[in-house]
């Protein structure tokens, strides 16, 4: 006989109906079974493939005018960059600019590297490339005069000057690119006249010259006593002085193949000489190739003398000395 009970504990209600302790199920498992679970089937695997390697494009040949395009293309961009370097007013802006138009240089050759030329040009496409390559080795030689401090004559060469020779340098060394370029592209297709710019104007020193007759230095008293000088020879300045030519009395500039004559000359003195170029107006003096000299003549200042400056030899000799 089945018993049912119920046990309240606050709103939790916990019957429990016909319990006889076991199962009522025949499908529930003896006691003491094991209950197996079925393995599951793996998925298939997935086919492999094997990747396959694009065909590269073969590249297409620019025409003649496209090649040309390229090339004008390339000199409007370092165009702006070379008128920096010849515009650079300080030696200072001069080395920024300079470093400015090697980067691009460089940059505009490897796009240069990476277009196949016209098959007329294939030959000379790796040369327009070599022509671009030598630019920095051309720059490195033709700045070494310009980054001298000291003239041939060895004086302090002028910040001007300096300016001058490193814009000459590096005009120099872009018009033998452009002009590379030209000679191994042949006359089909052009390139640096847009881009190569003019020469940089030269400061006065450069190719200076006195003025023939010019005394330029006075010193003491005048007397009666000339020298009548001509010179068969460069350009030179005659100095007389009672013993130090760094003391003249008087100093006269005389022109190559010109005669003048300095006056006024008082007591005995020497004649000392010196040659050059590159005239310094300013300082009174050669800056470049100098040489000096003096006649081994006391002369005698009541006199009127008349002195032949030649490449060969006279009836006085001179000597060198050191320079003054």
């Amino acid at each position: 006989m089945r018993r049912s009970a119920a046990v309240v504990v606050g709103v939790a209600v916990l019957v429990c109906a016909g319990c006889s302790g076991e199962p009522e199920s025949a499908d529930a498992p003896s006691t003491g079974g094991t209950t197996t679970a079925a393995k599951p089937t793996p998925p298939p695997a997935e086919p492999t493939t094997t990747p396959t390697t694009a065909p590269k494009p073969t590249p297409v040949a620019l025409s003649v005018p496209m090649y040309q395009r390229a090339l004008t293309n390339v000199e409007k961009v370092i165009k702006p960059y070379v008128a920096r370097v010849m515009n650079a007013r300080t030696v200072a802006a001069f080395d920024a600019s300079r470093a400015q138009l090697a980067s691009i240089v460089v940059l505009e050759r490897t796009e240069l590297a990476k277009i196949t030329p016209p098959r007329g040009l294939v030959s000379a496409h790796p040369q327009v490339l070599d022509a671009f390559d030598a630019y920095a080795g051309d720059v490195a030689t033709h700045l070494t005069k310009a980054g001298e401090t000291k003239t041939g004559c060895g004086l302090p060469k002028g910040a001007d000057v300096r300016l001058y020779e490193a814009k000459t340098g590096v005009r120099t060394a872009y018009a033998g690119l452009a002009g590379n370029v030209q000679k191994a592209i042949g006359k089909g297709v052009k390139f640096g006249a847009l881009s190569v710019p003019a020469k940089p104007a030269a400061p006065a020193v450069i190719g200076g010259r006195g003025e023939n007759g010019d005394v330029f230095q006075r010193a003491g008293s005048r007397g009666s006593g000339s020298l009548r000088i001509t010179n068969a020879g460069s350009d030179i300045v005659v100095v007389v002085t009672a013993s130090n030519p760094r003391k003249p009395m008087a100093s006269i500039y005389v022109r190559a193949n010109r005669s003048a004559t300095l006056n006024g000359i008082r007591g005995d003195y020497w004649v000392y000489y010196k040659t050059g170029t590159n005239w310094d107006a300013r300082n009174n003096r050669f800056t470049e190739n100098c040489s000096y000299a003096r006649l081994n003549r006391l002369l005698d200042g009541s006199y009127a003398w008349s002195l032949t400056l030649k490449s060969v030899a006279g009836n006085t000799t001179e000597s060198e000395t050191e320079a003054f």
